[in-house]
């Protein structure tokens, strides 16, 4: 970033922004009303966090579940085959995903013992071996809290694992994606804490994730791990101004996600990580996001917008969502009765 001269008050009548149309190309300068504490033309609103959403029917979202294990429970494609000839064990391997296998299509499982048969435990050499080596990690820990999940070695530190078809969205995305990847998985599939992820996520929801919007929200306000983005719940997403939906937008949106959904299917063997590369993104899914692109912004007034446009656009809309729900908080609360004169 680079500030060329400041004014008091904003009373400088010349207020200029560089924005680049993509970071390949060349600056346009844009003559604007004000530059706000993120250096684009918006308001002076900042995000806050929060705990829901603006608007209801918005899913939540939570971290995945966290093994905390020494890596004794969680099973490579080396050690797969050892592990899946023991009958007994071979019954609680289920697919596990970090953000790492989701986007780069690695091959990689664990051992899910939620509500396991005592007996298997008993019978199973792998298990009780693994079992012992969980148990033996969370001991030596100087954290009384890990010590005492010794006693319950067969089960994840913090079981967050949704119960129904869900979407995972990675905690940390590169800077360098025109997009944040996401996908949908079934219950079966174990999310690993390096995820976030959205039970029961319906598809209108997964575009709007899915869009330069969001994206753009996300790259302006989010956390950074080194230069990547990094998705906090509270901040981000809770904080998204997500527009109200008529049946006609909801039936678009869904269809034009449904376009990026086919468009990646065409690809079986490309993992998401090749899919969101700049420069291996294939055609068709580029179409396909455009178009979702084109009715995502159409929900919030634009047409064919730069991403300064889209941020001005959310934030209005932010300013307005935020203070609707202020003033239906400010109504709720209970009135305090005047006292009477002694």
């Amino acid at each position: 970033v680079v500030i060329i001269g400041f004014s008091e008050n904003g009373q400088a009548k010349s207020k200029r922004l560089f924005e680049y149309p993509s970071i390949d190309e060349p600056p346009q300068e844009v003559d604007v009303e004000r530059i706000n504490w993120y250096l684009f033309d918006g308001p002076d609103v900042a995000p806050a966090k929060r705990n829901e959403a603006f608007i209801p029917g918005v899913p939540t979202l939570s971290q995945g579940s966290k093994p905390w294990d020494g890596g004794h429970l969680l099973i490579s494609a080396n050690d797969y085959a050892d592990v899946a000839a023991d009958p007994h064990a071979a019954k609680y391997l289920r697919q596990f995903l970090g953000a790492s296998e989701m986007l780069k299509g690695v091959d990689r499982w664990c051992l899910w013992l939620v509500d396991a048969n005592p007996a298997d435990v008993k019978a199973s050499p792998v298990l009780r071996a693994r079992l012992k080596a969980v148990a033996d990690n969370r001991l030596s820990s100087p954290t009384e809290s890990t010590r005492e999940l010794a006693k319950t070695p067969g089960l994840f530190s913090q079981i967050r694992q949704p119960g129904e078809r869900y979407v995972a969205v990675p905690k940390v995305s590169s800077e360098n994606r025109d997009y944040i990847p996401a996908a949908y998985f079934e219950p079966e599939v174990i999310a690993g804490d390096a995820l976030l992820t959205i039970p029961g996520c319906p598809l209108w929801l997964f575009g709007l994730l899915q869009s330069q919007a969001f994206t753009a929200w996300v790259g302006a306000f989010s956390g950074r791990l080194k230069s990547d983005y990094q998705i906090l719940p509270g901040l981000v997403y809770f904080s998204f101004p997500f527009p109200v939906l008529s049946d006609t937008d909801r039936r678009q949106l869904e269809e034009s996600t449904q376009g990026v959904i086919d468009a990646r299917a065409a690809h079986p063997d490309a993992s998401l990580a090749t899919l969101y590369d700049p420069l291996a993104m294939p055609a068709n899914l580029r179409k396909a996001h455009r178009e979702l692109d084109r009715v995502v912004d159409g929900l919030f007034g634009l047409k064919s917008p730069t991403e300064g446009d889209r941020l001005r656009a959310l934030l209005a809309r932010y300013a307005e969502l935020s203070t609707a729900d202020e003033l239906a908080f400010k109504e709720a609360k209970p009135k305090r009765k005047a006292r009477k004169p002694r």
